[in-house]
């Protein structure tokens, strides 16, 4: 038979097979249940499970979701007969792209996978009260992250193979920190002891508490260990030298070798340029005070935009995830068609194919997500990053429409993405232009022009509404503070801000420009040369509105009191920042030692560091190489351990 139809089939072994077939072959809806008890019910092609559907084990076990070729692939929902549970992405049977998975034991991860291990960026909440949020690989700990103990201790730093390792900051529930390097969960090399106040808790030893594995067993730790800060406690002897210093105002500056204490020596802490640990004091509600002011309304629940942005975050992450799956191929002409992909229902309980949630029905739509995966990827952003960035815990923020347009933005919590509103015609210019912008973004990847991260639709069938966005770069997201912001057009007619107070808000225009600016004479070439070359690319574009934002810091300006933000000199991404963080003066020469070199290297002594200029250099560097990743890396995850 060549044509589709319904029938029920009984094969010798006594599976069963009821629903649609087509050349003898399951094609369509139809259950096939297994002579062990097991069953399938949903979508067929060629007799291969192909579409959304239930199958159902023997053991107990369940998934309902996508599936392709016969395996889970897609968004799916997997409960285990041992009571785990997996809500996420699945490619080839295994877990894969972005997910959320609740253990036995009640451990939770939630963040990206990759062949059935956490990998990229993610959150383990043990069930004792302990959180890691940072950088994973092949299921352990590995990178960037944030590790903090329900007894209130917290290391940030780097970690390797499930261990601290690397440049990191502990603190111990009192206030107390240490500040240095670390190789095997143990420090190594050279680091500095202090506290703050003046309480009198014995913390501060060179033991630490251990972080529990990614897939531990209930009450137990990787190595056996005692969970929280009594491991690490050196008694009083240790609490009464930290109160010593203290009175002095001094730090105690160490040098371990895997872990044992070698040498010691005490330093002016006037001297001694140390992290500001303000932000990472827990609970949250004592570091509220510290944070720098934020520009636009928290949306929380009964705002006006409120279930826009859960339907808004609900699809960025479904779209994500989703195109992630799929193999990077050649981007061809058809992926720059918008009406090429078809919008998604979002029911309120969920579906085969979409998780439930708490928002009303709606419909999503993603235009040209491959063109745009591309695309970020050419910007160096990281899909998990993206994700947790404007997906997370933390609420978007609504700001005020500084243009003329009438546009309705949403500013991510670590303001680093903005979501734009867009009417229906400004969208499809978008998408018209969206070919060359792809092309020149790749031919002339230092453009000025707007990094464009994704391009969406939102219908709520309730309200008949339709609301489009953009989601792109803020450009004013630095790590320094912009002191005047300005929009540049070249023209004079108008262009003078009517405001008679100036704050750092204030979007100032070409008329308030009262000043010049001086750059090296490479730089300027360069500047001026990309200057026209995008707008080059905006004439053909037949694009004339456009203008040039700038941000302008003031170096010599006065770091307010309780600030947060250290100020650095320039954007330090390169790991090549992180092999200069022990780079130490040694009369003409200078000698530098990597973290990775630090396993065939004697540990970094006080004796080659020098007594003061050199470690103090040292620790210099090495607070600003951390304090920039720590921004960098993770710093979405570390608004999760504050709370």
């Amino acid at each position: 038979m060549t044509s589709e139809s319904a029938c029920r089939h009984t094969f010798p072994n006594g599976d069963v097979y009821y629903g649609s077939v087509q050349n003898d072959l399951p094609h369509g809806h139809g259950k096939y249940e297994w002579n062990d008890g097991s069953f399938y019910e949903g979508e067929w092609k060629d007799g291969v499970k192909h579409g959304s559907g239930l199958y159902k084990w023997s053991s107990g076990s369940s998934y309902e979701g996508q599936w392709a070729e016969g395996c889970m692939q897609g968004i799916g929902n997997y409960v285990g007969s041992d009571g785990s549970e997996y809500q996420g992405s699945f490619v080839r049977d295994k877990k894969h792209g972005y997910g959320k998975k609740r253990y036995p034991n009640s451990d939770v991860y939630e963040g990206l996978w990759k062949n059935d291990l956490a990998e990229s960026l993610g959150i383990y909440q043990w069930m004792n009260g302990d959180k890691y949020n940072g950088e994973w690989s092949g299921g352990k700990m590995h990178g960037h992250g944030t590790f903090v103990w329900h007894s209130g201790e917290r290391y940030d730093g780097e970690w390797r193979g499930g261990l601290e390792s690397g440049p990191g900051l502990f603190i111990w529930s009192d206030g107390s920190a240490f500040y240095g390097f670390w190789e095997g969960g143990k420090k190594h090399g050279f680091g500095v002891w202090w506290r703050e106040t003046g309480t009198d808790h014995s913390i501060g030893g060179s033991v630490t508490p251990r972080p529990s594995t990614c897939k531990p067993t209930a009450g137990a730790d990787k190595d056996g260990s005692h969970h929280g800060a009594a491991a690490g406690r050196p008694g009083k002897a240790g609490a009464d030298k930290l109160t010593l210093a203290l009175a002095e105002n001094k730090v105690i500056g160490r040098e371990y070798n895997h872990g044992k204490l070698v040498k010691e020596e005490w330093i002016p802490k006037d001297k001694v340029q140390l992290p500001s640990l303000r932000a990472t004091r827990i609970p949250a509600k004592k570091t509220k005070k510290y944070r720098k002011t934020v520009q636009g309304e928290t949306i929380v629940k009964g705002h006006r935009s409120y279930e826009l942005m859960l339907n808004l975050q609900l699809g960025i992450r479904y779209s994500v995830g989703k195109v992630n799956e799929e193999l990077v191929t050649e981007l061809t002409q058809i992926d720059f068609d918008k009406d090429k992909d078809k919008q998604i229902f979002f029911p309120h309980n969920g579906s085969a194919a979409t998780p439930p949630h708490s928002s009303t029905d709606f419909y999503w739509k993603t235009y040209c997500p491959k063109v745009f995966r591309v695309l970020r990827e050419k910007f160096g952003c990281n899909p998990g990053e993206y994700v947790f960035s404007l997906c997370g815990e933390q609420a978007l923020r609504e700001l005020s429409s500084p243009g003329k347009s009438g546009s309705v933005f949403y500013i991510s919590d670590d303001d680093q993405y903005i979501c734009k509103s867009l009417r229906k015609g400004e969208l499809g210019f978008l998408c018209h232009v969206l070919g060359g912008y792809h092309r020149h973004v790749g031919e002339l990847p230092s453009t000025l022009l707007p990094k464009f991260y994704g391009l969406h639709r939102i219908t709520n069938p309730q309200k008949a509404q339709r609301v489009r966005f953009v989601v792109m770069a803020n450009v004013f997201c630095r790590d320094i503070p912009i002191h005047r912001k300005y929009d540049l057009k070249g023209s004079v007619v108008g262009r003078q801000t009517t405001n008679e107070e100036i704050t750092e808000n204030t979007i100032l225009k070409d008329l308030d420009l009262d000043c010049s600016f001086k750059l090296d004479r490479k730089w300027r070439e360069g500047f001026f040369k990309q200057l026209e070359s995008d707008c080059a690319f905006l004439e053909r574009m037949n694009i004339m509105d456009y203008s040039l934002l700038l941000g302008v810091h003031f170096t010599d300006e006065p770091v307010k009191a309780g600030g947060d933000d250290l100020a650095v000199d320039g954007d330090r991404e390169n790991e090549n920042e992180l092999d200069a963080i022990r780079e130490s003066e040694n009369d003409d020469e200078n000698l530098s030692m990597s973290a990775a070199d630090a396993k065939d290297d004697a540990p970094m002594g006080l004796d080659q560091i020098g007594r003061e200029s050199k470690i103090f250099n040292s620790l210099s560097k090495l607070n600003n190489v951390t304090s920039m990743r720590e921004r960098k890396s993770s710093e979405i995850f570390h608004t999760h351990t504050r709370a």
